[in-house]
């Protein structure tokens, strides 16, 4: 009599601790999500003061955990395959990760944004070459999620997500063309290729629309700015550009 998939109907408990590395202290305040074999999203939850995390989940063979926390390295565990169990449990220990601070920072909110990203990203505005989301854009808007943002600009699409899975922003271009929408945040490129394949990237996982300055799209290679051009970018670009700086108070107003 096969009992395999009745097993993974099961309820399956799941605990572990978040620990740090070099000395094993626990790490409180830890983001800690739970992910199906293929990715995509089950649960989150977020350590106590011990490191402690549980989950309860239904219906998966196997799962990976995903820990995440400021001044430490993300650690994803392998997959822990159920079997015939009905508890696991798991250690996942993280390294720190080095992150350089000013000796004194002192932050004034005004009217006056000094972010040279920010500037370069008002000077590529008022030029008019891609669609642009401003701050005031999402204040009005008030949205729960950054993909939510995006729903309603033109040749932009949301691939897949239900189940708690987020889904992939992406642009039409791309779609068509089999490849991937570049997506940067604070200049960086995110979803870079890793050995020849672009990672599976949930735009929702990193930034929240609390966090968000500005967002450019640029669907067409002709409009696309030098500084994110490479070569994928004939599949189009998302640029996502955070509150720093003097930002982060009431927002500032800008003349068209």
């Amino acid at each position: 009599m096969a009992v395999g998939p009745a097993a993974a109907q099961q309820q399956v408990r799941v605990v572990g601790r978040v620990i740090a590395n070099e000395d094993g202290r626990p790490l409180g305040l830890t983001d800690v999500q739970i992910r199906r074999p293929d990715g995509s999203f089950i649960a989150e939850v977020q350590t106590d003061s011990a490191g402690s995390f549980e989950f309860v989940v239904t219906r998966v063979s196997a799962v990976r955990i995903f820990a995440r926390r400021m001044g430490y390295k993300g650690a994803n565990t392998p997959l822990l395959h159920f079997d015939n169990h009905r508890f696991i449990q798991v250690e996942v220990r993280m390294d720190t990760e080095a992150v350089l601070l000013a000796p004194l920072e002192v932050v004034v909110w005004s009217d006056v944004d000094r972010s040279p990203l920010l500037d370069n990203f008002r000077q590529r505005r008022s030029q008019g070459m891609g669609i642009y989301i401003t701050r005031q854009d999402i204040e009005r808007r008030r949205p729960m999620y950054t993909s939510d943002l995006l729903r309603s600009v033109p040749g932009v699409e949301l691939v897949g997500g239900g189940r708690g899975s987020r889904p992939r922003v992406a642009l039409s271009r791309g779609l068509g063309m089999g490849c991937a929408t570049q997506v940067f945040v604070d200049g960086m490129l995110v979803n870079r290729r890793s050995f020849g394949e672009i990672i599976d990237f949930r735009l929702d996982d990193v930034v929240s629309p609390g966090s968000i300055e500005g967002i450019e799209i640029y669907r067409g290679l002709s409009s696309i700015p030098p500084e994110f051009l490479n070569a994928d970018s004939q599949c189009g670009v998302i640029a996502v550009w955070t509150r720093r700086g003097g930002v982060g108070g009431p927002s500032p107003s800008h003349p068209e």
